[in-house]
Order: C-alpha cells, then sequence, then structure tokens
C-alpha cells in the first residue's frame, strides 16, 4: 500500500510540475511578447515621426525640432539613424560617433554593452531609399523580464509543494478505502469468513471491487461450510461400517466359537468392507468428475443410453414389480458415454428405490428440446427438501427411506457430470404422488 502511495504521489508532482511549468513559461513569454510588443510600437512610431521631418528640397534636410533632439541627447540612451542605401547620413548625438548595425528587420542585439531594442522603418522620397533605425537600451525592461521569472519560478515551487501536500491528502483520501480493504483480507481466515464484509458505501469507481470481494468470500464460505459438512458426512457413514467391522471382530475374538459363528462374523466385516469400499469408490469418482477438465466426447444416441441403462437395471425392476416405459424419438448428443450412463443409471436406481410396488416408471425423450423427463410415482420429496438433495450425503426424509440401501451420493454424482456436459436437471416432486426429473442437454 505504501509503494502505491509513493507511486501515485509521485505521479501526481510529476504531472503538477509539468502543467505549473507549461504554465509558468506560457505567463512568461506572454508578458515578454507584450513588454517587446509595446517598445517596438512606441520605437516605430518614433521613426515614422523622423520620417515625416525628412525632405529632399535642394538636398537632404532634416527639420528636427529642440524637443525631439532633446531626447537624443549625448546621454540619452535613445537612439536613430538614418540611412540611405547603405550609408549612414544622419544619426543620434547619443550614439557618440558609434553607428548601430544596418537591419532589416526589428531586433535586439548589444550595444555599448547594454541590450539595445532596433525597430527599422524604410520609406522612399522621389524613388530614393531610406530607412530610419530607431533604438532604445531596455536593461530594464531585462531586468523587470528577469525579476518576474524570479518570482514565476518561486511561485511555481511553492504551488507545487502546496499542490504536492494537496496531492497526499486526495492520494490519502482515496486509498483510505483500499486499506480498509486491505485490512479486511488480511484478517481473513476459515473460521470469520462469515462475518467478514467490506463497506461498499465507497467511491463508485471502488464499489465493483467492495462487492465483487463480498460475494467471494460469501462464495469461500459457502465452500469451506460444505467441505466441513462433506467430512462430518463421511465420517458418519464411515463410522457405522467401522463399527460393525470392530464389534464383530471383538465378539469372534472373546470365546472359542463355532466354525459357522465365524463365517457370519467374517461375512458381516466382508459386507461392511464393501460398503466402505462403494463409499470411497464413489467420492473418488466424484473427486475425479469435479477436477477433471477432459471427456472422452463422441457422438451418442441418447435412446440406446438409456435402454443400456434398463437393461442394467432390469434385476430391480424385475424384483419391485415396476412398469417402466421409454416415448419418444431419439436424438444425439456430443457426450462422454460412460459418464452419461451414469446419470441414467443413478436416475433410474432412484425412481426404482424410492417408488411403490407395482410402480410406474415414464421416461419421455423430445428430440426437438434436447431434454429427457423420467417421471415416477414414488414416494416422493417434501419441498423444502428438494433444494438438498444434490448435497453429498443428502437423503430426503430418512425416516421413510431408512430401508432403502444407498449412499446419498447419486445426484450429487449426476449434477457433476451434467454440469461438466453444459446440461442442467431440473427436479419436481410431490409426497405420494411421485417425481419428474428433466434434463436439458
Amino acid at each position: 500500500m505504501n509503494s502505491i502511495k509513493f507511486r501515485l504521489f509521485v505521479y501526481y508532482c510529476a504531472i503538477s510540475f509539468v502543467i505549473f511549468g507549461i504554465l509558468g513559461v506560457f505567463l512568461y513569454f506572454s508578458l515578454e511578447d507584450i513588454v517587446l510588443k509595446s517598445i517596438d510600437n512606441a520605437l516605430m512610431t518614433k521613426a515614422k515621426a523622423i520620417a515625416t521631418l525628412i525632405s529632399e528640397d535642394e538636398g537632404i534636410n532634416f527639420k528636427f525640432s529642440d524637443e525631439i533632439l532633446k531626447e537624443y541627447s549625448k546621454h540619452s540612451k535613445h537612439y536613430f539613424q538614418i540611412i540611405q542605401g547603405q550609408k549612414i547620413i544622419e544619426k543620434s548625438e547619443s550614439l557618440k560617433g558609434e553607428s548601430l548595425p544596418i537591419l532589416k528587420e526589428v531586433k535586439t542585439v548589444t550595444f555599448k554593452n547594454e541590450p539595445v531594442r532596433i525597430v527599422p522603418f524604410s520609406f522612399k522620397i522621389n524613388n530614393k531609399q531610406f530607412t530610419i533605425e530607431c533604438a532604445q537600451d531596455i536593461d530594464d525592461k531585462i531586468d523587470l523580464l528577469q525579476t518576474y521569472l524570479g518570482i514565476l519560478s518561486i511561485a511555481i515551487v511553492v504551488a507545487i509543494i502546496l499542490s504536492a501536500f494537496g496531492g497526499l491528502i486526495v492520494v490519502n483520501a482515496m486509498l483510505k478505502p483500499l486499506k480498509k480493504i486491505s485490512l479486511t483480507i488480511s484478517k481473513l481466515s476459515e473460521s470469520n469468513l462469515s462475518k467478514s464484509h467490506i463497506d461498499e458505501n465507497v467511491a463508485n469507481e471502488l464499489k465493483p471491487l467492495a462487492i465483487a470481494f463480498n460475494k467471494t468470500f460469501a462464495r469461500l464460505d459457502n465452500v469451506f461450510n460444505k467441505q466441513k459438512q462433506f467430512v462430518a458426512d463421511v465420517s458418519h457413514e464411515l463410522k457405522t461400517p467401522l463399527s460393525v467391522i470392530l464389534m464383530e471382530t471383538e465378539m469372534a475374538l472373546r470365546k472359542q466359537r463355532k466354525i459357522d459363528d465365524y463365517i457370519n462374523t467374517i461375512d458381516q466385516i466382508k459386507n461392511s468392507a464393501l460398503h466402505m469400499k462403494n463409499i470411497i469408490d464413489t467420492l473418488l469418482k466424484l473427486i475425479s468428475i469435479e477436477n477433471t477438465k477432459l471427456l472422452e466426447k463422441k457422438t451418442c444416441d441418447i435412446k440406446e443410453i438409456i435402454k443400456k441403462s434398463i437393461f442394467l437395471s432390469k434385476q430391480q425392476l424385475d424384483k419391485r414389480n415396476i412398469d417402466l416405459k421409454i416415448n419418444g424419438e431419439t436424438f444425439f448428443i456430443e457426450a462422454d458415454e460412460t459418464l452419461i450412463t451414469e446419470v441414467f443409471l443413478n436416475l433410474i436406481d432412484n425412481s426404482i428405490k424410492y417408488n411403490k410396488e407395482f410402480g410406474i416408471i415414464d421416461i419421455n425423450i423430445d428430440a426437438s428440446k434436447k431434454i429427457v423427463e423420467i417421471i415416477d410415482s414414488g414416494i416422493g420429496i417434501e419441498k423444502e427438501a428438494l433444494d438438498k438433495i444434490f448435497d453429498k450425503f443428502y437423503r430426503a426424509d430418512p425416516s421413510r427411506s431408512k430401508t432403502i440401501e444407498g449412499l446419498g451420493l447419486g445426484l450429487s454424482l449426476v449434477k457433476e457430470i451434467l454440469e461438466l456436459h453444459k446440461s442442467k436437471i431440473k427436479v419436481e416432486s410431490k409426497p405420494n404422488i411421485g417425481t419428474k426429473v428433466t434434463i436439458y442437454f
């Protein structure tokens, strides 16, 4: 944060320096232009006035008045000289025998070690070319400009310093919300994510950042809560078969038993171990699906996949005397056939397990919309449980389904696979009437 503040401060000072520097240069040259133009206009006026006093009656005559001659007296710093062609034919007493350089344009030159402004004025009399150069020592004007430049430079430095302090205040005000955000983030931990909140009542430029952080905290909190719940659920699910294994082992070791008792004990341990293996295999499958981005996609006939899933579930269907029908024409999708088969196996398995004896399952295929519906006449799901059925290890209404085998991982697996295929699933259900599952490919 200090590094950002320093950089912003440096940028602010640099920009202030450039702005005030340009302004100072503009003001100085503007004043210089005004001063020089004022001198030039005055000298041009004097040159024109002197031109009116020149006549060529029987030779060149100069009718200079005492007033004019007084201004160009010996000790004056005002000068003039009259040039015909390239020859100086008259000059003021103030030149003291010296001559000004002959110029064709207005210029400042060094004369007698002083800056002198010379303005030439050309005119004709009887087709003869004359030039009058009026000049003036501008040392005092140069001193004025240099004094102004010094004062202006000091003013610019003071303005930059004041602007820098103002910039520091502005930078601090700008970074204050960022400091709060940084402080909140630095205090984050797994335990206080739900309590961490960045004030969204900030400048409009920072509001999207604050909102984004708050949404991220909420998502992270949700992920951590699900992770904790997942660990707790896994522990709970594995605890029962482990308890059975320990109990059966202890019972077998307490005293000598018959061979049949040992066989029963080993059988119980085997069933519990298989149950644990089933849980672990399913969890590994879920983790694999969540982490993978690679699918072995190919063109799949959706009806053939459903028929294959029904064939694998035939024993369960016959055992529960459930009537299953497929309606509608097929359609084709680009998908991983093994994973999509897993989806229908899980959904058909649920429709069988939670159905009634001699129940019905209808699988409707809508080729135009690429939709598959699985409708059963089972025990249904309570409305408040519908949002939780995709959570790992969740089983709706355990009291009604406690005799039904299952891990509560099937729908989690289904959802992960469908999301990987950019497809959606929707579940609608009414208790004691049945459930409708819709898949949108």
